[in-house]
């Protein structure tokens, strides 16, 4: 009885129903170092251990607490993927993280790249040793 009265006080006969809200900002720093932790499956710690790096930069609020937005998250995730998967060490992901930077403002994209692979001159096929 009590939800009907609610809802009819609130102009609908919507039971139970909650707005839609807008996602988070990709920017937008909102995840503590215990939240990331969780939605990455790494120890807190190694989320230090980047920032030490300077491999991340999280946020920080006014009481200089850190706050990690979904673009460092994505940022983590490529180093997990280069550490896990295909085994480089923190100092090779720092040379891969600025490659990719430098490429990125040269306007070259990765797929851009792969392309010069395929060339004989690039390739290696004509050179013997």
């Amino acid at each position: 009885m009590r939800r009907q009265r609610y809802a009819a006080a609130k102009g609908g006969d919507r039971v139970g129903k909650r707005k839609r809200v807008p996602a988070v900002a990709p920017g937008r720093a909102v995840f503590t170092p215990s939240i990331a932790s969780e939605i990455l499956n790494l120890h807190p710690r190694t989320l230090m251990i980047y920032e030490s790096e300077n491999l991340i930069k999280p946020q920080r609020t006014a009481t200089n607490r850190r706050r990690y937005s979904e673009d460092d998250i994505r940022r983590v995730r490529v180093i997990q993927f280069l550490t896990r998967q295909k085994g480089v060490n923190l100092a090779g992901v720092k040379y891969v993280l600025k490659l990719l930077q430098s490429l990125g403002q040269q306007g070259l994209e990765v797929s851009q790249v792969r392309e010069l692979d395929t060339l004989p001159e690039v390739s290696g096929n004509g050179i013997t040793a």
